[in-house]
């Protein structure tokens, strides 16, 4: 037989806290895809057969950005695939110029949107999205190619249905530098007429589910197509965060009133994003199959029956992919203000009465130093190493230090309050737990579904005990195992979502899931001395800090984004080699290889970048040819044509005491008012082969100021010997990104010639 006192001495708080420790750092683990299916059943999506259409299309994975040579190619491509099926693509072909609502800047440049469809000839349809543009550093195998991929599969299997409404699928042109296609879709294409919903695939990453992160208000149709998909991972705080990020897809362009949306991504695999590692080598086959398999659930399920015309705002989340839970939004703050009380209530009629109070407090005291401990960690780790990304590199060691921080913290609040009654603190927690619920979801009301299922059971199993006794503690290891299966993954999600930055919001999550704990804590300490726990996990913290604090903030398998851009500046006379912003610390290769220093290296910059000397030399760069200024109907009207010289993308950066009104590039006009209204300058950019020869007309008010205007020539991925060298001393650990390493060169404008 096991000794009695044994059992009783042993460290079960200890235990405790190891297995919550766990859960934060491999609940990843449970939410990835499924492993690959040796085949596909018949109506299956294949992701053999997508993974190797997309091989084809990228070619030798060559970077291919709107309006250039290999974009032809790889357009070329997917038509070939898409006619192979039996389909019939359209190339609808449009130069437009989109105001950014956030930044002070226009761009211009030439669409090219493939379009195809199934199902009925007309009628109602679904818009199954994509991009197939990349940046011009990367090859863009998920960012989108994996969209173009599964969408080319689902329309192969989808075709041999029979379907109510019909599926455009609209591959966009330009996604990725101004949602252009997307754009002229939206606001001039006849087929968005017909569209009652939208699914949008994307990625910020190249492995790890897919998630579903955006959607519309009213969402119950959106929703209702949802669930059921196979391991459909989502919840709606996710939804409601996005919301309020300046972040774009070209669901921004898309949406609409009445338009149900579901917008999927990856977020996994960030340090790939718009590098050349965006690659098919880096692409995760799991994540192109899980992708695939919601988009064939979702587009299946709208577009086999008719627009449902549900009203109603649903809260939702998933358990580990495994189930999908949807409710009205409505009663849950009722429910979270009910289950506060019905927490109370239980906290009041356990315990003592001389230790309810500092029971009441353990929770708060638990957040704030949970918050407060990873907030000025995290502070500290900017003063130490400042400008680097400290967790980078290495997540898993960030993640062991948050989450051993709001450990100990749980532990200290425990060690202070010296709670007695195990059923009076859990009762105090789960108040609190309820209570921030119903409060955050004033905020983000869809964070409401993540509280009040644990705290649903919790409440759920007090009421019950009146009549039978045992459902008390079946309430609370329900509201536990609730918690393990919503927070721990979610914690996960933050990382992915915003990576270490904000320490102290990976802090509150992991704080989120322990207040279900607290009774269970304090039951299985018993009267033991909380010094033991304490002091075990305050050593466990150092070690995971010294492990955060020693790991270099970039590797060859997670680099530093850097660019290194030979500037020949015409305004100064001066020539540089500039190495990303000022704000992040430079490698120490690069930093001994040149004495580099903060500079604005072009007028109206609004952040100062590292810069380096270097050797004049000629370069190309673009012109504007027969400038002319006139005064037509009390305004003064510029006027040129741009000869870009080999530059793909132009910036004329106008000062906003021009008080320039309206631009028109092609005939294309735009008002500089619905730009951003940031900065004291306002740029006008015209992007790819179409903008050599365009005619560029600027509107200004009468009385506008007439000094010099800059105009900026951006040549990507091309170097120059200066530039060379220092690439050369970047090292593994970084890699260019975005337009890549390139030469900028900046020229002044005279307005008033």
């Amino acid at each position: 037989m096991i000794d009695a006192s044994l059992l009783r001495r042993l460290p079960w708080a200890l235990l405790l806290f190891a297995l919550l420790f766990a859960a934060l750092m491999g609940a990843g683990a449970l939410v990835q895809p499924a492993p690959l299916r040796a085949s596909a059943a018949e109506g299956q999506f294949e992701a053999g057969a997508a993974r190797a259409r997309l091989a084809r299309i990228l070619g030798d994975e060559a970077p291919h950005p709107i309006d250039s040579a290999r974009q032809d190619e790889t357009r070329a491509a997917i038509i070939a695939e898409i006619e192979a099926m039996g389909l019939k693509p359209e190339v609808r072909e449009s130069f437009a110029c989109r105001p950014q609502p956030i930044n002070p800047l226009i761009d211009c440049m030439m669409a090219r949107n493939i379009v195809f469809a199934i199902g009925p000839q007309e009628g109602p349809s679904i818009l199954a999205a994509t991009h197939y543009d990349s940046v011009p550093a990367a090859p863009g195998a998920s960012d989108a190619g994996i969209g173009v991929a599964a969408w080319l599969e689902v329309a192969r299997v989808l075709a041999r249905e029979q379907l109510t409404r019909r599926i455009i699928f609209v591959i966009t042109d330009g996604e990725e530098i101004a949602l252009i296609g997307a754009h002229v879709f939206a606001a001039s294409d006849p087929d968005m007429q017909s569209a009652e919903a939208l699914i949008n695939l994307e990625a910020r990453g190249t492995r790890g589910p897919a998630l579903f992160f955006e959607t519309n208000r009213p969402n119950a149709d959106a929703i209702h197509a949802f669930a059921g998909a196979p391991r459909g991972m989502a919840n709606s705080v996710m939804a409601d965060v996005y919301e309020i990020l300046p972040n774009n897809t070209d669901v921004t362009e898309f949406r609409r009133d009445g338009l149900d949306i579901i917008n999927i991504a990856l977020l996994d695999g960030l340090e790939h994003y718009h590098t050349p590692q965006d690659s098919l080598a880096s692409q995760d086959p799991r994540s192109l199959q899980h992708m695939g398999d919601i988009a064939l659930h979702v587009a299946r399920t709208l577009a086999s029956a008719p627009d449902r015309g549900a009203e109603g705002d649903l809260v939702f989340a998933d358990l580990v992919g495994e189930v999908f839970l949807a409710a009205p939004s409505a009663p849950m703050r009722p429910m979270l203000a009910v289950c506060a009380l019905i927490a109370l209530a239980l906290f009041w009629r356990a315990g003592k009465k001389t230790r309810r109070w500092r029971a009441l407090g353990l929770a708060p005291l638990l957040l704030i130093g949970a918050v407060g401990f990873t907030y000025v960690i995290g502070v500290a780790f900017g003063v130490v190493r400042p400008g680097e990304d400290f967790w980078f590199a290495h997540p898993e060691a960030a993640r062991a230090w948050v989450a051993l921080g709001v450990l100990l913290a749980a532990g200290a609040s425990l060690w202070l309050v010296r709670p007695a009654h195990a059923g009076q603190a859990g009762a105090a927690a789960m108040f609190w737990f309820a209570a921030l619920g119903l409060g955050l979801s004033f905020v983000t009301p869809g964070i409401s579904i993540l509280f009040a299922l644990p705290a649903g059971f919790y409440a759920a199993g007090a009421l019950i005990a009146f009549f039978w006794a045992p459902a008390q503690r079946i309430g609370a290891a329900a509201a536990m195992i609730l918690a393990l299966l919503v927070w721990a993954p979610l914690f996960n999600l933050v990382e992915w979502a915003l990576g270490y930055a904000m320490p102290f919001a990976n802090g509150l999550t992991a704080a989120m899931l322990v207040l279900p704990f607290v009774g269970a804590l304090v039951a299985a300490q018993g009267a033991g001395s909380w010094r033991t726990p304490v002091a075990v996990l305050g050593v466990a913290l150092i070690a995971a800090l010294a492990w955060a604090g020693f790991s270099p903030s970039y590797s060859p398998a997670r680099p530093l984004s850097l660019n290194l851009t030979y500037v020949s500046d015409a305004i100064s006379g001066e020539s540089r080699v500039t190495a990303g912003a000022a704000r992040r610390a430079l490698p120490r290769s690069l930093r001994e290889a040149a004495e580099f220093s903060p500079v604005r290296v072009a007028p109206g910059d609004r952040t100062e970048s590292w810069a380096a000397s270097a050797p004049a030399i000629d370069v190309a760069r673009p012109v504007l040819e027969n400038a002319s200024i006139e005064s037509v109907d009390g305004a003064r009207v510029w006027r040129a044509t741009l000869r870009a010289n080999g530059a793909y993308r132009v910036t004329l950066r106008i000062p906003r005491a021009a008080e320039p009104l309206n631009a028109s590039v092609h005939g294309v006009e735009t008002a500089f008012a619905e730009a951003g209204a940031r900065g004291d300058f306002v740029n006008l950019a015209c992007q790819g082969r179409a903008c050599d020869g365009a005619e560029i007309v600027i509107r200004l008010a009468p009385e506008g100021d007439a000094e010099p205007w800059a105009l900026l020539g951006q040549y990507p991925t091309t170097t120059t010997p200066a530039s060379a060298t220092l690439i050369a001393q970047r090292g593994a650990a970084a890699t260019p990104y975005q337009f890549g390493d390139s030469v900028l060169t900046i020229d002044p404008v005279a307005p008033a010639q």
